[in-house]
């Protein structure tokens, strides 16, 4: 009976509640409180029926083991010092499983919840039962270590290494050879990157794994693992580490640049000393300048009062109004010194970290270095299948090998899968711009210590907590509100063997209204079985590095000295993100309006008892979003919300930043803000200007490059009125604008210095850049012009709407901008026109600012990018079911996009919803980490899509629709279908039905804006 063991899922919860129903038979939905409140839910799963056969609940309360008919256990429990909770201690609640499997099922159900919680050092059972002869899985690891006859009631006690038995590790010997071979197969097909023998072994020659081991010395070091007569991995480490191209890519300077610590401290003094120094004499020299302007001017004014006069209002401003002449006219008194001669150089001379950091770099940088590096490198780890957990085992022996070193750490390519090992070790963020190939993981040697320990702030823990934060900017007032929040009981900390190493601030006051407007609570909790009172949010959290796998415990210490079940954190856009946000799951923001007073302006994140030791799988491929659009903001969100995979490398280009807003976007700036993107995305304020494909580079307009191994084109259409005219003259072309630029940025005092703007183009976006403009108080200083026989099928449709509701709309001129060229002397570049059939030489008129309203296209710069690497473009990038590019590691979607003719003859998905497509690519990816099938057929996409604009008069315009009525918009329902139309007084609504009765456009004119979500369901 193939049994295997995994945390427990909503599809398993009849069977458990069939499995616990002998206990509690008036309770249906048992197991699904338990998961929501207990500390850790496990299944166990026969493979060959695909059943569920046990279950085993662990909680972090005192508690009686479910069936337990004792009625003074729980009052006996509290007076047993070995029954008391702590960090590493769980109570086992619930432990049930089916008939003949009870061996079998305890057995797979412990060594998980000790894989999955790894702090956890025993368990306790408290039970009515002698367990000693009727569950001997159970019996086989638990000890009784305490009974009360009278209560009825026995305390059992398993420690870790009796449910799952340490490895028995040691140096490698030659003879190994045959027993490390199959480990070094099995790790190779999952876990490649561990397993590739190192150059010097010769590894395309036999006996290249005898080669390893026979190499070893005090600088090379080989660990293998037994369980009894098995051998189930092992570990190839050295302290030959060549830090130079990490130092290069990655900020090391918390990690003290892997120095030893007197040769970091030195050269941290030396180059502060050298960074005081330079702002010393640089300060002196401003000094010395401003006392010869000083001095100059005494002069000036002393030889010609008036020039001193103007001289003094230039610099200090104009003559206060009604003050006497002859006080204008009098000669200034020599300079005063004070103000300058009171500077203390010393102080204002010092250098700030950053600063000293970067004068590390160039001082050390690049320089051969004669001190060993403070680390050593794991280059191979292999284990057998069931013991991939085990391998922070190796570390004790691999920190006792080499005594001088304090760092351990890790490298592995972007695309490699990240073993268990990774999850306990800290990953190196890179600096900005590096193409280091690969991701760095990081473990410091007293992360291994015993006796970390979560408890209730004390008085006592004030030096402690100031150790731990000094250095920080704002580190008095966190003392300030940890003090304060003790004095409350609302603070918690971390020790390790004493010393306080973590600190945390809790409120129990949540505003649980407000967080429900804002965010889908309810995807990730099931509010009825959490009570408000057990709702709490994160403040303040603070952890030393080193303890960074921690994180959990941490938090659900806090949980349990809190009484909270799940803990909120509130992230606003601008902060740094807490490193502890990796545990935490982010909170979907809701897609609708949210009323004025109740909006959250910032993302959610949440640690429930559900997820406390549920561990997403990290991705770490380099993926590249090409655009801002609603799409690319739809699939980077997707991305960030998957429940299973933790993308860690996203990047989003978004030149000009993430600029969003009209009457139909899907994306306010208030969603933005909820979606956290700056805590797990890397925004890149530039433009795609280059694409090497065989490198999988990106080049951007700021000079930099980007590696990839995902690229998702995302761009979507523009408005090219600047892009085309930029080309003759740049400097005109930057008095260009879009009609979401005029929106965002045009105010009521631009208006009153500007006498002549343009709005040229016959589209929505026209019509919501003159509303923009009236409403902004410009109406008298624009024209409205645009190109023979290019009006937009939505802007006909907004006239024929408004002609059928007796509104009149501006009607443009038809006439050509010719040119936009600057004038020498004069700000306001010159605007030719020319009329159909007029003279050659066009009407010029100097303009203030022009609004690009014309029909959107692609980029002309990423076209040419794509085009030069050889992506198939066919009026738009061609792509496959899964929106795959003809280059595998090129996806693209959104209105750039169009599907392969394979599935249908121009089907475009600028026809389709934006955010919908965007979603769909997003699953696209993420079907490629799971590695599941890619999609053979065309995504079936159920939203429609919506645009629409506002109108001059203050009216708002929407039109909704499938991807036919989008293709041809229009007021007449399709062939079979009818149309039906109200006019109240919110507005005019005009309805269109297929031939089988469904929804197939609707055409809204009115007062106030519909809300997006409602019309595209």
């Amino acid at each position: 009976m193939p049994v295997i063991a995994r945390a427990t899922k909503a599809q398993d919860l009849p069977t458990i509640d069939v499995l616990c129903q002998a206990y509690v038979p008036n309770q249906d939905n048992f197991a699904s409180v338990l998961i929501e409140t207990a500390l850790l839910c496990i299944t166990a799963i026969d493979t060959d029926k695909d059943e569920v056969v046990g279950f085993l609940c662990l909680d972090d309360v005192l508690c009686m083991r479910l069936g337990s008919h004792s009625s003074g256990g729980l009052k006996w429990l509290p007076s047993l010092p070995a029954a008391q909770l702590n960090t590493g201690t769980a109570y086992v609640w619930v432990a049930v499983w089916a008939h003949d499997y009870e061996i079998d099922a305890a057995n797979v159900l412990l060594k998980a919840a000790m894989n999955m919680a790894p702090s956890l050092s025993r368990l306790l059972l408290a039970t009515s039962d002698d367990i000693t002869f009727k569950e001997p899985g159970l019996a086989s690891v638990f000890n009784r270590i305490a009974v009360n006859r009278e209560a009825g009631a026995f305390l059992y006690e398993a420690a870790r290494d009796a449910i799952l038995p340490k490895m028995a590790i040691r140096r490698a010997r030659v003879e190994d050879h045959d027993d490390m071979l199959p480990v070094l197969q099995a790790a190779n097909g999952l876990y490649p990157a561990l397993a590739k023998l190192p150059e010097s072994s010769r590894p395309e020659e036999a006996f290249a794994l005898t080669r390893v081991v026979s190499g070893q010395d005090d600088q090379n070091c080989v660990f293998v693992a037994h369980n009894g007569s098995n051998m189930v991995g092992f570990m190839v480490v050295t302290a030959e580490v060549d830090t130079s191209a990490l130092a290069d890519a990655f900020d090391l300077h918390p990690f003290d640049n892997f120095l030893p610590a007197d040769e970091y401290e030195q050269r941290y003094a030396t180059a502060r000393h050298s960074v005081h120094a330079k702002k010393k004499r640089a300060l002196q020299q401003k000094i010395d300048a401003e006392r010869a302007k000083r001095r100059h001017t005494h002069q000036q004014a002393q030889t010609d009062p008036v020039v001193a006069g103007e001289e003094g209002a230039q610099e200090g401003g104009q003559q206060e109004p009604g003050e006497p002449e002859a006080e204008q006219q009098q000669q200034p008194a020599e300079p005063a010194a004070d103000d300058l001669d009171n500077i203390d150089f010393d102080l204002a001379s010092q250098p700030t970290h950053e600063e000293i950091r970067q004068e590390m770099l160039a001082m050390f940088s690049g320089a051969a270095d004669d001190v060993p590096p403070n680390i050593f490198a794991i280059t191979m780890l292999c284990m057998a299948s069931g013991y991939e957990e085990q391998a922070m085992e190796f570390l004790r022996h691999a920190f006792d090998a080499f005594p001088s070193k304090d760092y351990c750490v890790v490298t592995l390519p972007h695309d490699s899968l990240e073993p268990p090992l990774m999850g306990n070790m800290a990953r190196v963020p890179p600096i900005p711009g590096s193409l280091f190939p690969e991701v760095l993981y990081l473990f410091n040697r007293n992360a291994l210590l015993d006796g970390f320990d979560v408890r209730m702030a004390a008085d006592a823990d004030a030096e402690g907590v100031s150790m731990l934060v000094a250095g920080m900017p704002n580190s008095t007032d966190i003392q300030e509100l940890f003090r304060e929040a003790q004095r409350n009981g609302s603070a918690v900390v971390a020790t390790c063997q004493g010393e306080v190493v973590g600190l945390m601030t809790i409120s129990t006051t949540v505003d649980l209204d407000m967080l429900q407007t804002n965010f889908s609570l309810s995807k990730l909790i099931y509010l009825p079985h959490h009570p408000k009172e057990r709702h709490g949010e994160v403040h303040m959290y603070c952890m030393n590095p080193i303890f960074a796998h921690r994180h959990r415990e941490f938090l659900a210490g806090a949980q349990r000295l809190m009484r909270n079940t799940c803990l909120y954190y509130a992230l606003p856009p601008g902060q740094s993100p807490p490193d502890m946000l990796d545990v935490m799951i982010q909170v979907p923001p809701r897609h609708r309006s949210v009323p004025m007073g109740s909006q959250a302006e910032f993302a959610l994140y949440a640690f429930t008892r559900r997820a406390a030791f549920l561990r997403k799988r990290a991705v770490n491929a380099q993926i590249v979003v090409v655009g801002a659009s609603e799409c690319g903001l739809s699939a980077v969100e997707r991305l960030l919300l998957d429940p299973e995979l933790s993308f860690n490398y996203i990047t989003l280009l978004a030149p000009g930043g993430i600029s969003v807003g009209g009457v139909a976007c899907q994306y306010t700036a208030g969603i933005v803000a909820r979606m956290g993107l700056e805590a797990r995305v890397s925004l890149v304020d530039a433009e795609l200007v280059g694409l090497d494909v065989t490198q999988q580079l990106i080049e951007l307009s700021d000079g930099s490059q980007l590696a990839y191994d995902l690229l998702l084109i995302t761009s979507g259409l523009q408005e090219q009125t600047r892009n085309r005219l930029a080309e003759a003259d740049p400097e005109a072309a930057g008095g260009i604008v879009n009609a979401i630029e005029l929106s965002a940025d045009f105010s009521v005092a631009d208006a009153s210095v500007m006498s002549k703007i343009i709005v040229y183009g016959d589209s929505l976006d026209a019509y919501h850049a003159l509303a923009t403009l009236e409403n902004r108080g410009a109406s008298d200083k624009l024209s409205f012009h645009c190109l023979p026989d290019e009006t937009t099928p939505a802007a006909t449709l907004l006239r024929q709407t408004a002609e059928r509701v007796g509104m009149a709309l501006p009607e443009p001129d038809v006439n050509e901008l010719v040119s936009l060229s600057s004038v020498e002397g004069d700000m306001r570049p010159l605007a030719v026109f020319r009329a159909p059939g007029g003279p050659e030489e066009g009407m010029d008129t100097p303009i203030d600012l022009l609004v690009g309203c014309r029909p959107v296209d692609a980029s002309p710069i990423i076209f040419v990018c794509l085009n030069d690497a050889g992506i198939v473009y066919d009026g738009r990038v061609v792509v496959d079911a899964a929106f795959r590019t003809n280059n595998p590691n090129i996806y693209a979607a959104g209105s750039i996009a169009k599907l392969s003719r394979r599935y249908g003859k121009d089907v475009l998905f600028e026809h389709y919803n934006s955010k919908e497509v965007g979603q769909k690519l997003a699953e696209s990816v993420v079907a490629l980490f799971h590695s599941s099938q890619q999609p053979e057929v065309a995504p079936v996409m159920r939203l429609a899509k919506v645009v629409g604009c506002s109108v001059p008069g203050g009216s708002t315009f929407m039109f909704a629709g499938t991807p036919e009525a989008m293709m041809r918009p229009s007021l007449e329902p399709p062939p079979g279908g009818r149309a039906l139309h109200t006019q109240t007084e919110r507005g005019y609504f005009h309805i269109t039905l297929d031939s089988t009765h469904k929804m197939h456009s609707i055409v809204y004119l009115g007062r106030a804006a519909l809300q997006v979500s409602k019309l595209s369901v």
